[in-house]
C-alpha cells in the first residue's frame, strides 16, 4: 500500500509571513514544502533567489517545491512566458530546491527545455496540469496522462475542479488505471468538497502524494495538515 507524502504550501506573501510559517513547518516535523511563488506581492527574480536560500537554511533537510501557478492554472502568477522561464531557470541554476514544478500547458519549447535543464542540475521535476472549471470525461483523463508520460518528469500531477462524485471517480480512476500500467509517480487530486476523498483515498489513485493546507488553503478543498494526516494514519497509510 502506498504511504503517501503530504505536501504542505507556504502561502505567505511577503518575507516575514513566509518565513514564519517555514519555522512553523519546521517545528512540527512536515514532510515536504511547496512555495508558491506566484502569491508573492514582490516578485523580482533576484530577491527570491535570496528567499529560497534562507527558505532552505530554515527548512534544512524538509525537501523545498518551487511553484509558480500561473493564472491559466489557477494561480496568481502574470508573468509573460519568457519571463516564466528565466525565474524556473535561475531557481534551478540555483539548485537549492528539491523540486520545480513545471506546468504542462507551457510552450513545448519551454516545458522541455525546463525539464531538460532541471534533469541536468539533479533538480526532481512535477510536470502538473490543473482545471479550476471541472474534470474531462476519463477517456481525455486517460489521453492527458499518457501524453504527460511521454515527458522524462519525476511525477505527473492532474488536479481537477470536482463539480459532482462521478468527476472524482473518473479522475480516480484514470489516475489508478495509469499507474498500474506504468510505473510512475502520480498526484491525482480532485478539487472541492466532493474531491476531499481523493486526497485522502490515495490507494485508490495510486497517488504518491498529497498535499494539505498549513495556515490557509492554496487550493479549493484542502483540509489542514495535521487533520490529513490524522485521517491517514486512521485509514493505515500513514
Amino acid at each position: 500500500m502506498i504511504k503517501p507524502i503530504i505536501i504542505v504550501s507556504i502561502t505567505g506573501r511577503n518575507r516575514k509571513d513566509i518565513f514564519e510559517e517555514a519555522r512553523e513547518m519546521k517545528k512540527v516535523k512536515v514532510p515536504m514544502v511547496e512555495l508558491r511563488a506566484d502569491l508573492l506581492e514582490d516578485l523580482q527574480v533576484f530577491q527570491v533567489i535570496q528567499m529560497v536560500l534562507e527558505l532552505k537554511e530554515i527548512l534544512q533537510e524538509i525537501p523545498l517545491i518551487f511553484t509558480y501557478r500561473t493564472i491559466a492554472e489557477g494561480g496568481e502568477g502574470q508573468f509573460l512566458l519568457d519571463e516564466v522561464r528565466d525565474l524556473m531557470l535561475a531557481v534551478i541554476h540555483q539548485k537549492q530546491v528539491n523540486f520545480v514544478d513545471i506546468e504542462y500547458k507551457l510552450s513545448q519549447e519551454t516545458r522541455e527545455f525546463l525539464l531538460e535543464e532541471a534533469k541536468r542540475n539533479d533538480i526532481s521535476t512535477i510536470l502538473s496540469l490543473h482545471d479550476f472549471a471541472g474534470t474531462a470525461q476519463q477517456d481525455i483523463l486517460n489521453q492527458q496522462f499518457e501524453e504527460m508520460n511521454r515527458l522524462e518528469a519525476t511525477v505527473l500531477k492532474i488536479v481537477t475542479m470536482a463539480n459532482s462524485i462521478e468527476d472524482v471517480f473518473n479522475l480516480m480512476r484514470a489516475s489508478y488505471e495509469f499507474t498500474t500500467q506504468h510505473s510512475r509517480s502520480v498526484i491525482a487530486m480532485s478539487m472541492g468538497e466532493l474531491g476531499i476523498i481523493s486526497r485522502l483515498a490515495v490507494n485508490l489513485t495510486n497517488s504518491s502524494y498529497t498535499f494539505a493546507s498549513f495556515r490557509k488553503p492554496s487550493a479549493p478543498g484542502q483540509i489542514s495538515y495535521e487533520k490529513t494526516k490524522e485521517m491517514l494514519e486512521l485509514l493505515g497509510m500513514y
